[in-house]
């Protein structure tokens, strides 16, 4: 809060009208809760740090059958738009070497609609698109926030005719959809992101007539592991686009510290030579040698894997702020849940601000609505950060409870997994059935 109280005294502080619903963040979680109320006739509006929407993520989502489900709950008709943008996944394939050798080989299909595989900036694009354009607010960075009775005062920071300036913004609700590195949650809680000791590589390139790799076909996923997963490999084709992504594990820290600030960079210079670099331990990957050289430097990102660890409470000043998405569950890609969930949560939350929105969102029933979105979401999401936490195969990540379990109880493990995940909405804090994910 000093820090806070220090910017508004340093700044020309604007005051402006009271709003009902304020979301700090433009990403995927953000939009798509924005485009759930206002398909419920309830104003909300968006307020992104970005003079623009970002588009250097250079990544891709997997939109399985509960991001679907969520989608469709936000905006009937919206993966229709979703995937004319993007490509449907029939076929997975999955191979683990051994110094050179495979050792593992599988290939699994999906039913034609199942899976959606797209890049990032598509969907966020499509999400805004959608919205009304003075719903959406750019160049405005939450600083912090303030409660008062029955609601919160929402700091933002913006310049002006080369001014910096303080909006102060009270609202009914403010949504903390601000990302792993949320200034929401620093205030509410001050942990910071965890290292999950993964150093990541990746790039989409424009390859509409498929050339960057011989044995990718449009919609396919290809996984790759070599030296008992200390380095992983991913192909994916989103139709016009395909990513290729390299992920090595980093128990020393060595290849985190070559990082400038920490923190992810689109075409830091060295970027490629590294992680041509990483390659140099595995055999037999000579097309995804080929593939980087041919990449751009300037369009490949390059950072640490990280993750929020569970906390029990999403909310403060009694119901009046909330986390969603990564702020609130952000968890390691590997299952490829991030933005599935934040999908779930935007769905989720839209049904609950629709029931206190019949109570013209009084103080009540916004607190109601709050409560009850912790009570369905928090013990979902435990389980699913346990468990992408349990991916990384890095042992002082995985829960004490998954290290002694056999191959066998393993694979029961991700089945049931699987199984009560893609039964979103119904069975959200867990399944009765499931052995492991009651």
């Amino acid at each position: 809060m000093d820090g806070l109280e220090g910017s508004i005294s340093n700044a020309q502080l604007e005051v402006a009208p009271q709003m009902d619903i304020v979301i700090a963040g433009g990403g995927l979680a953000g939009l798509a809760l924005a485009l759930g109320l206002q398909e419920r006739h309830i104003q909300a509006h968006v307020f992104e740090s970005h003079p623009v929407l970002s588009a250097a993520t250079a990544t891709v989502i997997g939109i399985g059958t509960n991001g679907i489900t969520a989608l469709e709950g936000i905006k009937p008709g919206l993966t229709t738009a979703i995937a004319e943008a993007s490509a449907y996944t029939i076929k997975f394939s999955y191979k683990s070497y051994i110094n050179g050798q495979e050792e593992i080989s599988r290939t699994t299909t999906r039913s034609p609609g199942d899976w959606i595989t797209v890049r990032w900036e598509s969907v966020q694009q499509i999400l805004a698109s959608f919205l009304h354009k003075s719903s959406i607010c750019f160049s405005h960075k939450l600083i912090g926030y303030k409660p008062f009775k029955g609601g919160v005062e929402a700091y933002f920071r913006y310049t002006a005719d080369n001014i910096e300036k303080i909006k102060m913004i009270p609202c009914k609700l403010l949504i903390g959809a601000d990302g792993i590195w949320s200034v929401v949650r620093k205030q509410m809680v001050g942990d910071p992101p965890r290292y999950l000791k993964l150093m990541n590589w990746n790039a989409l390139v424009y390859d509409p007539d498929l050339k960057l790799f011989d044995d990718v076909e449009r919609g396919d996923i290809n996984y790759r592991s070599d030296n008992n997963g200390r380095t992983k490999n991913i192909i994916a084709n989103t139709g016009d686009y395909t990513m290729w992504l390299l992920r090595k594990r980093d128990e020393t820290g060595d290849l985190a510290n070559s990082l400038v600030e920490g923190k992810a960079r689109r075409g830091a210079p060295g970027c490629k030579s590294r992680v041509l670099k990483q390659l140099d331990e595995v055999v037999g990957w000579d097309d995804l040698r080929v593939a980087i050289e041919a990449t751009n430097e300037e369009i490949i990102i390059e950072r640490r894997m990280m993750d929020r660890l569970p906390i029990n409470k999403w909310s403060d000043a009694d119901g009046h702020v909330l986390l969603i998405g990564d702020a609130a569950h952000a968890q390691y890609t590997g299952p490829g849940q991030g933005a599935r969930t934040a999908f779930e949560d935007a769905h989720q939350l839209s049904l609950l601000l629709e029931v206190a929105n019949a109570s013209s969102l009084s103080t009540e029933s916004i607190e109601e609505a709050v409560r009850r979105f912790e009570e369905l979401r928090i013990p979902r999401m435990r389980k699913m950060q346990e468990y992408a936490a349990y991916q990384t195969m890095v042992p002082e990540f995985q829960p004490d409870w998954t290290k002694n379990l056999t191959t066998e109880e393993r694979e029961r493990m991700n089945q049931e997994y699987i199984k009560w995940v893609g039964a979103y909405p119904d069975k959200q804090q867990g399944d009765p059935e499931s052995f492991y994910y009651k």
